[in-house]
């Protein structure tokens, strides 16, 4: 994105009054009846020979952390990983800035578009069959034409030292993406590159910059495409760009770019750069980045970047749903245009908004603390041009209104042929299998277990997450097989009849018959999805002691994430008569079991895997308060932080 010209356009806040009648007819590209658009020359090798219908949400997690919600067409709450799905995304863009905070927990803001988060956007989009794009800006915030910051860690480097640090964050990039789920189809190496990368303006040694990049991900997986990103296609200098890298011999597959149809020229020479890269060179090519506004409201009191009457911008199309939809089509018609070797677009931020609801300030405190503006009040310290916390300049070229429902303008992306029919729903995980048997149930976030309210494990009681330091009767579960692969989740013990009940409204305790539930492993961790469930899984609303549970969107967050914890039968270290206590009845046991021939391992006081007078000398000290068991006890021990 331009993030310069973004962010002068917002401080302008320019709203000039569109001349009388609305829009300007004679600004109106001629659209053609039919909505559709056929890549028939396609590349039948690429991506199963579908073009790619892409988006870039890189913001989701952070929107989703700051309370903004999204719904299908039918007003239901649903996760919007699968909305795109069934509209025909196929393709989903992630950013990856390595340290974007200030290292004192202040995020910079954009997403907090850090490795981790590219990660569980990655596999969100493998659970509804959409493969991934990571754009590495190499960058710790935004990197576009007017700025190309490198990370600071990386500021003082030489460049055969850069070169270094390039190729081992990429490939650590791409290893850890893909550990945690994503299923990566395409690598950015750099994001609008300009002549202009890492602190670099000499094109010749950009290239050679790149060329680790390119090396890194050629040496983690062959298979996955290599793109390079430009923009501004009316400047004329693709050519130069192209046959650089190519005396450069580099390395790679797809030359992109951005295009905004109000910014960057008309499609005509779009469509010329692009074939011309595709003939002369023979890459791919696509569009990696367009948006038009739908409306030219704003949502989150910030200003919005373009709208009628914005400096600098060719607004060509109505501002309107219908214009919107016009615009990107012709945007996926121009690329197909190019033969075979046009793939596709991506849309940028498509559900980039706010809360309309919150006041200017609420917004800004959720920009700084869940980082889902473009900038947080940190971000000054890396970015001149952060001069305070803002929020989404794109609001108003969303695909989702500012309530968070689809536009009739995603529906666009159904439209974009060859498309392959998808089932609905995630891609089928293999469910796990837990031992049946007693369990503390921890979530991965908070580390507090579930328990039920109030230390009161009785049908009708909330199950909430509360700190422990042991078990109880009401923070301990016994997880018992109810089908092939389908588990129940009951209080206490095999025997009883108070079992989990896990709603949207709440996870509950009822009486049987017993609420079904799948398990899916997450490195060691499990999603707990209730059975029958799509696309949900028990997770919190909060970390506090007493905060709620329930059924929620399904994410793989986290907070949606548990570690089932085995309770083990606790044994007190000298406690031989299992009364509860060490005293004398237990040195006597002790002396009785040498006797006798019939000391077991429970008898081995000091640790030296032999049972014999030396643990009744032990044991003597123990009582005496002159010495401690060397053992220490065994198993689960009672919790003493009792819920309030």
């Amino acid at each position: 994105m331009k993030m310069k010209r973004l962010i002068a356009f917002a401080a302008a806040a320019v709203i000039a009054v569109w001349p009388a009648g609305g829009f300007v007819d004679s600004l109106a590209p001629t659209v053609s009846a039919a909505d559709t658009v056929n890549y028939q020359y396609l590349d039948p090798s690429f991506n199963g020979g579908e073009p790619i219908r892409g988006v870039d949400i890189s913001t989701i997690v952070s929107l989703e952390n700051s309370g903004v919600k999204f719904y299908n067409e039918n007003g239901q709450e649903q996760d919007i990983f699968k909305t795109l799905a069934d509209n025909g995304v196929n393709y989903i863009r992630v950013r990856v800035w390595n340290e974007p905070n200030d290292g004192n927990g202040h995020t910079y803001g954009g997403g907090n578009s850090d490795v981790e988060t590219a990660g569980i956007i990655g596999r969100r989009a493998a659970e509804y069959g959409m493969k991934l794009l990571v754009d590495i800006h190499y960058s710790d915030f935004w990197a576009d034409p007017a700025k190309q910051t490198r990370p600071k860690y990386w500021a003082p480097h030489s460049h055969d030292k850069l070169k270094g640090e390039i190729y081992n964050w990429t490939k650590w990039v791409v290893e850890h993406v893909t550990e945690l789920g994503g299923d990566i189809g395409m690598v950015q190496v750099g994001n609008e590159t300009q002549c202009f990368f890492c602190g670099e303006k000499d094109m010749y040694k950009i290239c050679d910059l790149f060329s680790s990049g390119e090396k890194a991900v050629r040496d983690f997986n062959r298979d996955i495409l290599i793109c390079h990103h430009f923009t501004n296609p009316e400047s004329g200098y693709f050519d130069w760009y192209a046959k650089v890298m190519q005396e450069c011999s580099l390395d790679y597959d797809v030359f992109a770019t951005s295009y905004y149809p109000y910014w960057h020229g008309s499609l005509d020479n779009l469509r010329k750069e692009l074939k011309n890269i595709a003939d002369k060179y023979g890459k791919y090519v696509m569009v990696a980045e367009t948006a038009y506004p739908y409306t030219n409201e704003d949502g989150d009191a910030f200003p919005d970047s373009v709208k009628q009457g914005s400096s600098g911008a060719t607004l060509a199309y109505p501002v309107s749903v219908y214009g919107q939809t016009q615009a990107i089509t012709d945007v996926f018609r121009t690329v197909a245009e190019v033969g075979s070797k046009g793939i596709g677009v991506f849309y940028w931020e498509p559900a980039w908004i706010g809360l309309p609801s919150l006041s200017y300030e609420q917004q800004k405190n959720n920009w700084n603390t869940y980082g889902s503006g473009w900038a947080s009040d940190a971000a000054g310290e890396y970015d001149k041009d952060a001069t305070g916390a803002g929020g989404s300049g794109f609001d108003n070229q969303a695909l989702f209104d500012f309530s968070g429902r689809p536009l009739e303008s995603l529906k666009l992306f159904t439209q974009i042929y060859p498309r392959k029919e998808k089932p609905v729903g995630p891609v089928s995980e293999p469910h796990a299998e837990i031992p049946e048997g007693l369990y503390r149930i921890k979530n991965s976030a908070t580390g507090k277990y579930l328990t039920a309210e109030g230390g009161r494990p009785e049908p009708g009681r909330n199950v909430v997450q509360y700190e422990a330091d042991g078990a109880a009767d009401y923070n301990s579960w016994y997880v018992k097989k109810s089908g092939d692969d389908s588990y129940s989740i009951v209080s206490g013990s095999p025997e009883n009849s108070i079992c989990l009940d896990i709603t949207e409204n709440g996870t509950g305790l009822s009486q049987s018959p017993s609420q079904s539930c799948v398990f899916v492993e997450r490195d060691g961790s499990y999603l707990i999805v209730p059975g029958g469930a799509v696309d949900a899984a028990l997770g919190t609303e909060g970390g506090d002691n007493g905060s709620r549970t329930g059924r929620k969107l399904r994410s793989g967050e986290k907070d949606q994430l548990w570690i089932f914890e085995p309770v083990e039968e606790y044994r007190i270290t000298g406690d031989l008569n299992r009364d509860g206590i060490v005293d004398t009845f237990d040195l006597v046991f002790h002396r009785q079991q040498l006797i006798n021939g019939n000391a077991g391992e429970d008898c081995d006081l000091n640790g030296d895997s032999a049972v014999n007078v030396a643990d009744l000398t032990t044991m003597s000290l123990f009582l005496m308060g002159r010495g401690e068991f060397p053992v220490p006890s065994r198993g689960t021990p009672p919790n003493t932080i009792i819920p309030g």
